[in-house]
């Protein structure tokens, strides 16, 4: 994904996901418009949701990536979350960043919950 373009990453997670997965918690995405996370989680075969740590969406007459990774907390540490925050707000400014599905603000305000 372009939104990954400057987090040194492959298909599959790594050492570089290790500070992500140890700081997120998954969104499920049931209830949403299908759509491709841009970090995806599997679910286990009991569940089988659809998870996603970080996706993309249109609302309204703007766009947003909503992040489950915690991307705020102690960055100067933790420099694998500062550069995956760096890579997604470089995203945000191209014009690759062009989400495919749309949300309506309702929608995004259940996730908080």
């Amino acid at each position: 994904n372009p939104a990954l373009a400057d987090f040194p990453t492959e298909y599959h997670s790594n050492w570089q996901w290790w500070d992500a997965m140890t700081n997120s918690n998954a969104i499920i995405l049931d209830d949403l418009p299908k759509m491709t996370p841009i970090v995806r989680v599997v679910d286990d075969w009991f569940k089988n949701r659809r998870l996603g740590l970080v996706f993309e969406a249109k609302v309204g007459k703007g766009k947003i990536i909503i992040s489950g990774i915690d991307l705020h907390t102690n960055l100067e540490s933790r420099l694998e979350a500062k550069q995956l925050l760096y890579s997604l707000k470089k995203y945000m400014t191209t014009v690759k960043f062009n989400p495919e599905v749309s949300l309506e603000i309702n929608q995004i305000k259940k996730l908080l919950k």
